[in-house]
């Protein structure tokens, strides 16, 4: 009875664990670049849309964070930090009750556990990969219960679902894959094809619908042509040499990651092989089968920092591949396999560093199903050992080998996740111990960081304020995005972080606002490096021949330089980290 209580209760345990972890660690950690880019979105899409064009890219999050601004404009960093919360916490449960029924509950909870983990909760503050996750795993919850319950109207929704993740992030257009799953659907079932039609016009019908909404959306918004612009910008950065999102550049990234995973693959097999074969020889003494978990586990801390996310990709490729070419499993969980494969192969293409970066929000389905066949590769290979080759408790031996795998893997790391986390938030390093300083800014309570990072961050702002006003235009470059938003001043480059322009879009984008926009803007440059960590002052940092680097190009800084040239600016404030300048052409 006990246990029975607590297999119904586990799951309100659990997120109830996760989600007070979350807002534990939601206070600390503050990031000028990411969050800075999001955040300005969220407070000007509806008010100035055009200032964050380059945003529009990835739309539909925008809508909803500015939606949720508008719910408590004075909310700020934590306001967000708590939609991050809700996202994150709700693609774990939504992924629970997809594979509930397929594998144990504390399997599922554990694999689901390290998903939440893997990328030290990714971005605390509500960002459109986290919104990805969440539709992604909708639409496959959907489209499996459409599909299994023959619910075909439900197929709708899937195609509804999957316009907004593809204006959540462009590249998401490519989850079109995941209606593959309707062809083998029916030739894992045996049916004729032509009963498909009417699962598929359902689909096409929710694509129709969700389009609609879209343009319906822009249109009255006054969007539309924002939306144009920025899928204009999108077309010159793919096409420019050197960018890190032109075609080359990400298919560079995906083979090299997959070779990483290849790597990581062979590393883990040899490792679990052996350790399988060991604890099934000394199955009958306990303690040697602890120590043997126990060195496995230390061991699987060491490849989880050196492989990183590639360590856990890997074994969710593991994962669904093998559900899905298993002919023993049934067509239910065979069908989620195959979406759970496509989300891995097919949605990090469109980002610069493919895996590497976002990784995390294809894994909430792959993953799990590692732990669901776990049991099933140990049982291989024990009937290919001769030693177990005529046992009767194959199975009973099988379960408990499978357990001690899965407690090693999950303790190693958990263990390795919570000391990176405890010496870290994104792209804000250092012990959380040390990190309880506050950023003088309304926008920014209750958010904790460094006193080295918070006084470069205060002495900006405190002179920022006798030149800027809550919607004044402010050019910040280049990787200081968050400025705009602690100010709330409008970007003029029609993007919060002109950084990540290639030059040839920087240019174009700089020639337009000096087009259209009346007045010159403050400009605030950096002389420092802000991406990940905060570097010592950097006296060269706009000097070209010094510098060229994707995201700080020479080009770059020539086109900077010359703009601040031509328009006559004078620097008005400077400290080691940063110079305001003032043209004398601007309005006062």
């Amino acid at each position: 009875m006990k246990m029975t209580r607590f297999l119904k209760n586990d799951l309100y345990v659990t997120i109830v664990i996760i989600v007070f972890i979350q807002v534990i660690l939601m206070f600390q950690g503050f990031d000028i670049c990411d969050d800075g880019f999001v955040l300005t979105f969220y407070q000007q899409i509806f008010s100035n849309p055009e200032s964050v064009e380059y945003n529009f890219l990835y739309w539909f999050s925008g809508v909803l964070g500015g939606l949720w601004h508008q719910l408590n404009e004075d909310g700020g960093i934590i306001w967000f930090r708590v939609l991050g919360v809700v996202t994150n916490t709700s693609t774990f449960i939504l992924s629970f009750e997809i594979l509930k029924k397929y594998m144990p509950r504390p399997f599922l909870i554990f694999s689901l556990l390290m998903v939440l983990f893997v990328n030290d909760y990714g971005f605390l503050t509500f960002y459109h990969n986290q919104i990805t996750s969440l539709l992604t795993v909708l639409m496959v919850y959907f489209l499996s219960k459409g599909l299994l319950n023959q619910k075909y109207k439900l197929l709708i929704i899937v195609g509804f679902i999957f316009v907004l993740n593809g204006m959540t992030r462009l590249p998401n257009f490519i989850l079109i894959s995941l209606f593959l799953g309707i062809p083998v659907y029916f030739y894992l079932e045996n049916v004729e094809y032509k009963s498909m039609l009417k699962p598929i016009g359902f689909s096409v019908l929710g694509v129709f619908l969700g389009f609609f909404f879209v343009y319906l959306f822009l249109s009255i918004s006054g969007q539309l042509h924002v939306m144009e612009n920025a899928l204009f910008t999108m077309m010159d950065v793919g096409n420019t040499e050197g960018s890190a999102h032109n075609f080359k550049s990400v298919i560079k990234a995906q083979y090299y990651n997959h070779y990483n995973i290849v790597i990581a693959f062979f590393q883990f097999a040899g490792l679990f092989l052996i350790t399988t074969i060991t604890l099934i020889i000394v199955k009958r003494r306990k303690y040697l089968l602890y120590l043997i978990a126990m060195f496995f586990g230390g061991l699987l801390v060491y490849w989880f920092q050196r492989n990183g996310i590639f360590s856990i990709y890997t074994l969710a490729y593991i994962g669904s591949i093998w559900t899905l070419s298993s002919k023993r499993f049934n067509t239910e969980i065979r069908i989620i396999a195959l979406m759970a494969f496509i989300m891995l192969a097919t949605m990090t293409l469109g980002s610069g560093g493919g895996i590497k970066n976002s990784g995390y929000m294809t894994i909430w389905l792959g993953f799990p199903l590692f732990y669901f066949v776990l049991q099933i590769i140990v049982k291989k290979i024990m009937s290919s050992t001769e030693l177990t080759k005529q046992d009767f408790n194959a199975e009973k031996k099988s379960l408990a080998v499978s357990k001690l795998l899965v407690y090693a893997l999950t303790i190693s790391f958990l263990t390795f996740k919570a000391y990176n986390i405890s010496n870290g938030a994104y792209f804000d390093s250092g012990s959380r111990l040390d990190k309880t300083f506050a950023i003088n800014s309304k926008k920014a309570k209750y958010i904790y960081t460094t006193e080295v990072r918070a006084k470069i961050v205060n002495n900006l702002l405190a002179n920022l304020e006798h030149y800027v006003e809550p919607g004044d235009y402010l050019f910040a470059y280049d990787h200081i995005p968050m400025v705009h938003y602690l100010t709330s001043t409008l970007p003029y480059t029609y993007n919060p972080w002109p950084g990540i322009y290639d030059h040839y879009s920087f240019k174009k984008k700089i020639e337009k606002a000096e087009t259209e926009i009346d007045e010159l803007p403050i400009v605030v440059v950096q002389k420092f490096e802000t991406i990940i960590e905060f570097s010592e002052p950097i006296p060269d940092y706009m000097v070209p021949e010094k510098n060229n680097s994707i995201l700080h190009g020479r080009k770059s800084i020539e086109l900077m330089n010359d703009f601040l040239k031509r328009n006559y600016y004078e620097e008005v404030w400077s400290d080691n980290y940063f110079s305001i300048y003032k043209s004398d052409r601007a309005n006062n």
